[in-house]
C-alpha cells in the first residue's frame, strides 16, 4: 500500500470514528430543565445554532414546531407558505418557514419547517418574549417524561409497555379516556395549555359538580371565547392516577373533546412513548 492510500485510510477511519461518536452521543438520554410560568412550560432551546431561545414546551402543538415572528425577522428564516391551522374550534391560514436546525439539549432535528405567527400578543412588558414553541413531532423518537414536581424533561430510548401500571393507549393528539362516574370520554394532553381540566359543554350536567361562574375570557390560536368554571364533586380517573377537589372549566364556544392542561398535570409524572403509542401520568416517586 501506497503512504498516501495509508494517510487517506487513517483520514477514512478518523471520520468514520467521527461520525459513530456523534451517533453515539445523539442516542443518549439526557434531561434539560424547564420554567413552569402561569402554566406553560418553558425551555431553552437553538435555532440554526443560535441562541438559546425562549421556547414553550407543547405536547398540544402538531408539528416540530413554531417560530415567532421576532425570531423569523431575527434568523432572516424563509417562507416557504401557508398552511390551515385548526385551534379545535376554527381553522385560519398560516405563515410557514424553513429553518436548517432546531435543537433542544442532545436532540436537534435538522431542514424544518414550523409554522410562524406573533405568539407575543398578550405578553405583558415585563416577561420575556416567547421566541417558539416545541411541538410534539420533535421527540417522535424518544421517549419522553415531563417531571412536572421536579421542573424537567427527559429524552431517553426507552419505552413503556402495555403491561405497566398506569400505560394507556393514545389516539391521535394523545387523547385518552378521562373517567368520571357518568363514564370515560376522550381528553387531549396539553402541556401548553395553562388550564386544568376543560371539558366539552355537551359534558355539562352530565358530570356532578357545582353551578358553573364566569371567570373571564381567553383566547386559543384562532378563536376568542368566554371560560366557565365548576367544582368537581366526585374524583376524575385519568392513566395512572385519580384525582378529587377538581375544578373544571368549559368555554363558550366550545370543543367537542376534553382538554388535560398543566394545571392537572402540575403534581404528576407524564410519560409519552410515540414509537408505541402509549401514554402514563404517574405520581412522582420521592
Amino acid at each position: 500500500m501506497r503512504p498516501w492510500q495509508i494517510l487517506g485510510c487513517a483520514i477514512s477511519a478518523a471520520a468514520l470514528s467521527s461520525s459513530a461518536q456523534a451517533h453515539a452521543d445523539s442516542l443518549k438520554a439526557f434531561s434539560v430543565p424547564f420554567e413552569l410560568y402561569k402554566g406553560h412550560i418553558y425551555v431553552h432551546a437553538f435555532v440554526n445554532g443560535q441562541g438559546p431561545y425562549r421556547f414553550v414546551f407543547d405536547t398540544g402543538a402538531s408539528g416540530i414546531g413554531r417560530a415567532d415572528t421576532r425570531l423569523v425577522k431575527e434568523l432572516s428564516l424563509r417562507v416557504t407558505g401557508q398552511e390551515q391551522n385548526s385551534d379545535g374550534i376554527n381553522v385560519a391560514p398560516i405563515t410557514m418557514v424553513a429553518a436548517d436546525s432546531v435543537r433542544l439539549g442532545g436532540l436537534e432535528k435538522r431542514d424544518v419547517t414550523l409554522a410562524s405567527r406573533d405568539y407575543n400578543v398578550n405578553r405583558k412588558p415585563s416577561e420575556a418574549p416567547v421566541m417558539g414553541i416545541i411541538g410534539r413531532d420533535f421527540f417522535t423518537e424518544r421517549l419522553l417524561t415531563i417531571d412536572y414536581p421536579a421542573r424537567k424533561i427527559i429524552l431517553s430510548r426507552g419505552s413503556l409497555s402495555a403491561r405497566q401500571r398506569g400505560v394507556v393507549a393514545y389516539k391521535p393528539s394523545f387523547s385518552i379516556p378521562v373517567c368520571f362516574k357518568a363514564g370515560c370520554f376522550e381528553g387531549e394532553v396539553d402541556s401548553g395549555s395553562n388550564r386544568s381540566l376543560i371539558i366539552p359543554k355537551a359534558l355539562v350536567g352530565l358530570v356532578e359538580a357545582s353551578a358553573p361562574v364566569r371567570i373571564g375570557s381567553g383566547t386559543s390560536a384562532n378563536t376568542s371565547f368566554e371560560l366557565y368554571e365548576m367544582q368537581l364533586a366526585q374524583p376524575v380517573r385519568i392513566s395512572g392516577v385519580t384525582a378529587t377537589n377538581q375544578k373544571i372549566l368549559y368555554s363558550e364556544p366550545s370543543d367537542d373533546t376534553i382538554n388535560i392542561g398543566s394545571d392537572f398535570l402540575k403534581d404528576y409524572v407524564l410519560t409519552i412513548d410515540q414509537r408505541h403509542r402509549l401514554l402514563r401520568i404517574s405520581k412522582p416517586k420521592r
